[in-house]
């Protein structure tokens, strides 16, 4: 009887360390469901309650993104912090780099230089087009006027990012139930344009 009810024991236990190993890299490297907040990500997803569904499986270290996805990767520059921002470029794109505003979310003590850049790359306050390096993506907050984002950081390499955020579920401090998810796609509408449409021209640089 002592020893049936050893084996009972192991059993159950050998099943129940093998389920928590298959949750764990299920979330780890498959799928996890995060909660965000913040305000740099309105009007996409809410400051507080919102809770999203992060495809680890095809996007971790940043493979198969697109420009527009929407993505969660760990800051530049603190290792166990993760944020959530919009692909803006790829490497080898050409993005703009736009003033970033000093107030109200600019951290005390942060440096006017980017952070990351390498040598020969445009200052962010002089608003230059540079060239996303390989290896590297450009990310922005959809509220700009509060995200800290590639503006301070610089392009941030592919390998800080977690994964894709494909749905978004709301679940308010004050309310009983969640809403439907709702998907989070791209908001970026192509134009058919090209680099060479917002450069200075023969004739006005006379």
């Amino acid at each position: 009887m002592a020893t049936r009810g050893f084996r009972y024991y192991t059993s159950n236990a050998s099943k129940f360390i093998r389920a928590v190993a298959a949750v764990h890299l299920l979330h780890t490297y498959v799928l996890e469901f995060a909660i965000t907040g913040g305000l740099s990500m309105l009007p996409t997803l809410h400051t507080v309650g919102d809770h999203v569904f992060l495809y680890k499986y095809n996007h971790r270290l940043g493979r198969d993104i697109k420009v527009g996805d929407v993505i969660v990767i760990s800051k530049p520059t603190e290792e166990h912090t993760r944020i959530c921002k919009r692909v803006a470029g790829l490497p080898g794109d050409i993005v703009y780099c736009d003033a970033m505003p000093k107030a109200p979310m600019r951290a005390a003590g942060m440096p006017d230089d980017l952070v990351g850049l390498s040598t020969g790359m445009t200052n962010r306050r002089t608003g230059k087009y540079i060239k996303v390096p390989e290896g590297h993506i450009w990310i922005l907050g959809d509220n700009s006027m509060a995200s800290l984002d590639s503006r301070e950081y610089g392009p941030v390499p592919k390998a800080l990012v977690v994964g894709k955020v494909l749905w978004a579920v709301y679940w308010g401090p004050f309310d009983w139930l969640p809403s439907w998810p709702r998907q989070i796609g791209s908001n970026i509408v192509a134009t058919g344009l090209s680099v060479a449409d917002f450069l200075p021209t023969t004739e006005s640089r006379r």
